[in-house]
């Protein structure tokens, strides 16, 4: 009959137990050299060894029966490991026939799982060579197959020792052996001592030294009183001790801040509610500022924002550039154009957001001043006449440039441009398929979206991104863009999708277009992903390329200009201090020498026109106004000034672009 698989594993086991037992390869050895000689068999096969008629159940590896006091257990019994408690006093015989020979002279019948005791009678069985001496004491559970009873004995660790007899003697009478002290201590199973497990100790919550400060790692050296006494000191100066907006910045030098940063304290002293600050309320914020923020950018921040928040929205900001524009020496020519004020501000605050506010929340966080480069910047504005030397964010040739190029796209001037508009940038440039994605809301957050309208501010981000394709927030713009079902994977699908359209522009300039399948081959080279045929945020970070990889895709110029362009016009270009030219930096210089001289010479045509017509009417001027044009003539011949107030239209009382009313969704 066929074993179950268990089964079959179970005595697969047990007879790879027994064929390893010392006995049993002696015997079969001797049983060989027997065969090989001719010679009848005097050990019994292992066939014998195993199958024992009396005892069906017993095999050897199988659990062996001991004689405890008054209860013994089944042979169904579990195996345990058995001690040599009481080895002597308990010894068992088990020999072929099944039944049990003890040293007492009582002898028991094993059948079907139950003991039974005969009479004592003399241990008399010849016991022929091979036969084993089995040594337990296991006292267990067991069942008596009628009664069905179970009897429980308190569990002991148990041990076994196998004996083998010698060969019968010449007498009548057979000795059975006894187990030796150092048998018993080397068939006692061996135990390797484990080491204790160690007590977890028990760590107070004071006893951990703080290692997370986000507003600042306190500093040790930080004397608070000192920095008092030295506002004390400049308010002494002041008539009545009070000190004015034009006052404060030379206050706040004193105790450390950046000149810049005047307004802000101004502000949190409580000076615009009644437009100066006494001592009382100076030191009162000092003490406050000092004690719970620890860094320039938790100050920063604190200053700022409104109360109850530790991060900084679009508003919050307005405040800190208008007072550059007031107080900075590189834009006093502003002054006399006010309704570029506003246009300004928020033209730097969105050119803030965009590279600081890596997370795309709207929100500027301590952590996200922190690692940007924003508060060297204003500090920055303090030794650095020119505004237009400080490019990041300040730089008023920047802010001219991009006001430019909205005004040109909004031939409706109603604040927004559309898909028409937008698609008349740079030539028809861009592809409509991307057109259509970036006026989708791919890259417009919440309530800054409408439908089908670009408003001033998204305007700024556009432009940066569409001009330097390498910054980190340009990468993230066209990935999302491209990006069309949102899976943060740009698939061989999508790039083909915008490829499509720029092979239908080549085909039209009657250029040779270069197949998609070639054009996926370049761009996997070029960005070599880490996934194939799958181009993640990351690659497109990791590849210092990723302004190829977009223009190939949607601005057919640039795509070709990078196939044209020499070799060896790949080395960077630096600035006077070393520093690396950014793509934006360089767009803007270029794009704001080209503005400048075109409003130059429609001035100098505007002079044309004039000196035409007083040469049809000069009897009617008198000396002193040729005097007048000639200097104007001599003025325009010069190059043009990079500091200038832009004439874009002539001065109107309703000034369409006037931000300060909210109107475009900041």
């Amino acid at each position: 009959m066929a074993l179950k698989p268990v089964l079959k594993v179970k005595v697969d086991e047990l007879f790879l137990r027994w064929l390893s037992e010392p006995e049993t390869q002696q015997a079969l050895r001797e049983n060989l050299q027997q065969i090989a000689h001719g010679e009848a068999l005097t050990q019994p096969s292992p066939r014998s060894m195993m199958h024992r008629p009396n005892s069906p159940r017993h095999r050897p590896g199988s659990p062996t029966l001991s004689t405890s006091a008054s209860k013994l257990p089944s042979p169904r019994s579990p195996r345990r490991p058995l001690s040599t408690k009481n080895n002597h006093k308990h010894a068992m015989i088990t020999s072929n026939d099944g039944k049990l020979a003890v040293p007492n002279g009582n002898q028991k019948d094993l059948h079907h799982g139950v003991l039974r005791e005969k009479e004592p009678q003399p241990f008399d069985k010849d016991v022929s060579h091979g036969d084993h001496l089995r040594l337990k004491d296991s006292p267990a559970a067991f069942k008596d197959s009628k009664s069905g009873a179970r009897t429980t004995t308190p569990t002991t660790t148990t041990t076994s020792a196998t004996i083998t007899l010698s060969p019968p003697s010449s007498s009548s009478s057979t000795t059975i052996p006894t187990l030796s002290r150092q048998e018993d201590k080397e068939n006692k199973p061996k135990t390797r001592d484990l080491p204790l497990p160690r007590m977890p100790l028990k760590v107070r919550s004071e006893d951990i030294p703080p290692f997370h400060f986000p507003l600042g790692k306190p500093e040790s050296d930080m004397d608070v009183d000192a920095i008092v006494e030295k506002a004390t000191a400049e308010f002494a100066k002041l008539e009545g001790g009070k000190a004015y907006k034009q006052q404060i910045g030379h206050i706040a030098k004193t105790c450390g801040f950046a000149i810049y940063w005047k307004m802000l304290v101004f502000r949190a002293a409580g000076g615009e509610k009644q437009g100066f600050v006494t001592l009382q309320s100076f030191t009162a914020m000092l003490k406050k500022m000092f004690s719970t923020s620890h860094d320039d950018a938790s100050r920063f921040v604190r200053f700022l924002a409104r109360p109850g928040r530790m991060h900084l929205e679009f508003e919050d900001l307005v405040p800190l550039v208008q007072d550059v524009v007031d107080c900075h020496p590189g834009l006093t020519f502003l002054q006399d154009a006010p309704e570029f004020h506003s246009r300004y501000v928020h033209t730097v605050v969105s050119r803030i957001f965009f590279c600081v506010n890596r997370s795309w929340s709207g929100r500027i966080t301590v952590n996200e001043i922190r690692k940007s480069n924003f508060l060297q910047t204003v500090a920055l504005l303090e030794d650095e006449e020119d505004i237009n030397q400080v490019t990041e964010y300040f730089s008023y040739e920047h802010f001219y440039v991009i006001y430019c190029k909205f005004w040109e796209l909004d031939k409706d001037h109603d604040l927004f441009i559309d898909k028409a508009d937008l698609a008349r940038h740079n030539d028809h440039a861009l592809n409509s398929r991307i057109i259509d994605r970036i006026f989708s809301g791919a890259v417009t957050r919440g309530k800054d979206f409408q439908e089908g309208r670009m408003s001033y501010k998204e305007f700024v981000w556009f432009l940066i991104a569409e001009e330097d394709k390498k910054h980190p927030t340009s990468i993230e713009y066209w990935f999302r863009c491209m990006d069309l079902d949102g899976d943060g994977v740009i698939s061989m699908y999508e790039m083909e999708y915008f490829y499509e359209e720029q092979m239908q522009k080549m085909e039209a300039l009657g250029i040779e277009k270069l197949p998609f399948e070639d054009c996926l081959c370049q761009m996997f080279d070029l960005v070599r992903p880490r996934v194939e045929e799958r181009i993640t945020l990351a690659d497109l970070k990791n590849c210092r390329m990723a302004n190829i990889f977009f223009d190939t895709f949607f601005n057919l110029d640039k795509f070709l200009e990078h196939e044209q362009r020499d070799p060896f016009a790949n080395a960077r270009d630096l600035d006077a201090s070393g520093n690396e030219i950014s793509d934006w930096d360089r767009y803007a210089a270029e794009e704001y020498d080209i503005l400048v001289a075109e409003e130059g010479m429609n001035d100098q045509d505007e002079i044309y026109s004039r000196t035409f017509t007083r040469s049809q009417y000069e009897d009617d001027f008198e000396g002193e106004d040729d005097d007048s044009v000639e200097e104007e003539m001599a003025r325009l011949a010069e190059p043009p000034q990079r500091k200038v107030t832009p004439r874009l239209h002539p001065a109107t009382n309703d000034d369409i672009y006037d931000f300060t009313n909210n109107s475009l969704g900041f």
